[in-house]
């Protein structure tokens, strides 16, 4: 803390700083007292005089004296730990409560920060998604509370180190939101958490919105990574006339081989996503107006999801399938889509050799058994197919690698990502490299 005129100014992250040292130095404590606690020497070791048994018994209270107060150091040290991180959390809650009260008395529609025309990091325009943004920064401080907490548990009682790293990897997470201010739309911590995250603005102005969905494996664990994606798209645009949401905020299949081929995660996140499509496009139309293009653009499993949600009436003006499984169980044309999605343009880019390629177009016994993501998006009527070409390094992008190297900064693939959502350019499938037989090519050369 720090003293201000009329009283203390609090600063929570020095609070947790200081519980995580402190927590640190109590699994120091701890394991020294494991070690003593276990520690028993015999009688023999002090040899064969008549007062080896004494010097036994009085080296035995010693150690077992010296453990019972390292024990109850432990407690005070876990006890402060407790305290120091609670009293954060009550801070940040209060700071969350006391913004959102002076954030209802701005007006709408305030100007994007000097020097951050993109608005990354920033808070949102009032409303309901500032109302939402308030909420849920609340509900990250608690989860960082209740996450420190279990990492404490963890470390005290020898936890599985999986478990040690996935509650590290939230608490980053969390402290990040917490640090810069991002603005979470939809947070739910259990499971393998759902969260939504809005990067950029939406205001007048804003041009280009991206509805981004991931696929298979998607959790906390790899959500920055995705964000990432969003704040790079964002970050391009000068004009800052670009927003990104990125949409984690369903049940997404754990294993690419036992769940991957399964239709019913899409089928259940599909109507939730197109309900959020139709919040998105109420936060436009009241906060930016008309003009305002929205590309859903849905990542291997995502691809499908959004697929489904088109069936339900998706509200996108633009549909990109990156790697994508397909256009979503049972569709296989556009008359498998309803009127609604007449207009709308579509485009796909599937890196030669990407395994994501077995699961493309499968018909027949699969479909029947509930499984399989309906037609090729490559292959669907309509649908312009764009180049993954070459990563950042010039290298092609083919094969497994691909399957996520396409989503990088630098690369064509992320070129053609960029130019769908914002309208510039595109490389189109055949165009600059990419192809099977380039790929091929460069294979034999590195002698495969």
């Amino acid at each position: 803390m720090a003293s201000s005129a009329g009283g203390y100014r609090v600063a929570p992250a020095r609070l947790e700083a200081a519980a995580a040292e402190l927590e640190q130095r109590a699994g120091v404590l701890k394991t020294a007292q494991a070690a003593l606690a276990g520690e028993n020497v015999p009688a023999a070791a002090f040899g064969q005089v008549s007062a080896s048994a004494a010097a036994s018994a009085t080296y035995t209270k010693t150690i077992k004296d010296v453990a019972g107060k390292l024990d109850g150091r432990v407690t005070k040290a876990t006890v402060i730990h407790q305290g120091l991180t609670a009293a954060a959390g009550g801070y940040r809650r209060a700071d969350v409560q006391v913004a959102a009260s002076y954030r209802a008395l701005m007006p709408e529609n305030p100007l994007p920060k000097a020097g951050n025309p993109a608005g990354v990091g920033g808070a949102a325009d009032t409303g309901k998604w500032a109302t939402a943004i308030a909420e849920n920064r609340v509900k990250v401080s608690d989860a960082l509370t209740s996450e420190r907490d279990r990492l404490a548990n963890l470390l005290a009682h020898g936890g599985k180190a999986d478990d040690i790293a996935n509650a590290r990897t939230r608490i980053a997470l969390y402290e990040d939101i917490l640090a810069n201010d991002r603005q979470i739309l939809r947070f739910d911590p259990s499971g393998n958490g759902r969260i939504a995250e809005l990067v950029g603005r939406i205001e007048p102005g804003t041009r280009n919105v991206g509805l981004f969905v991931p696929g298979v494996n998607t959790s906390f664990g790899n959500f920055q990574s995705y964000a990432d994606l969003g704040k790079s798209l964002v970050a391009a645009d000068a004009t800052g006339r670009t927003a990104m949401v990125v949409w984690a905020d369903g049940v997404f299949p754990q294993n690419v081989v036992t769940e991957g081929p399964a239709a019913h995660y899409a089928q259940t996140m599909a109507p939730e996503l197109k309900a959020f499509g139709d919040e998105l496009r109420g936060q436009i139309d009241s906060h930016a107006g008309p003009g305002v293009v929205v590309t859903a653009v849905g990542h291997s499993y995502g691809g499908a999801t959004v697929g489904l949600a088109e069936q339900l009436g998706l509200r996108a003006d633009q549909v990109l399938h990156v790697e994508s499984a397909g256009m979503g169980h049972g569709i296989w044309g556009p008359n498998d889509l309803p009127a609604s999605q007449a207009g709308v343009q579509r485009y796909s880019m599937t890196a030669p050799l990407d395994p994501i390629v077995v699961a493309q177009g499968n018909a027949g016994l699969i479909e029947w058994l509930g499984a399989g993501h309906g037609a090729d998006p490559d292959r669907f009527p309509g649908v312009v197919e764009l180049e993954t070409g070459r990563d950042a390094n010039g290298d092609l992008q083919w094969g497994l690698d691909s399957h996520s190297g396409v989503l990088k900064p630098g690369s064509d693939s992320w070129n053609n990502i960029y130019g769908v959502i914002t309208g510039g350019p595109v490389t189109h499938e055949g165009f600059t490299g990419g192809s099977l037989r380039e790929m091929a090519v460069e294979g034999i050369g590195r002698g495969l």
